[in-house]
């Protein structure tokens, strides 16, 4: 096996953790009807970070809401109208992670 294979061996190893991250709704009342500020928190990995909020399709998902990239460790997606969402981000080592998120229209207190 030559250095670059171990090297590159190496380097998957070390990006192939999962990326560990938070995802909290809060919910916004008003006479027009609801909508959610969806905050993202990445509590690992190695900036920068992109964060996308997409149709809830991991792959095929239309972007609807994307930061640039950023040193920062949480993003806000402002004003989400109801509906089924698919939370994406990247760090520096491009592999995406994410999950669903639903937004409520029903939902009765905000958090």
């Amino acid at each position: 096996m030559t250095l670059l294979a171990v090297t590159f061996m190496l380097s998957a190893a070390l990006y192939s953790q999962a990326l560990q991250y938070d995802i909290k709704v809060k919910y916004i009342h008003e006479d027009t009807g609801v909508s959610a500020d969806v905050t993202v928190t990445v509590k690992s990995g190695e900036p920068d970070f992109a964060y996308f909020l997409m149709t809830n399709d991991p792959v095929k998902g239309t972007v609807l809401q994307q930061s640039g990239p950023t040193r920062k460790k949480n993003y806000v997606f402002r004003d989400v109208k109801p509906g089924k969402y698919f939370i994406k981000i990247h760090d520096r080592s491009g592999m995406p992670f994410g999950k669903t998120v639903v937004i409520d229209e029903n939902e009765a207190s905000t958090n």
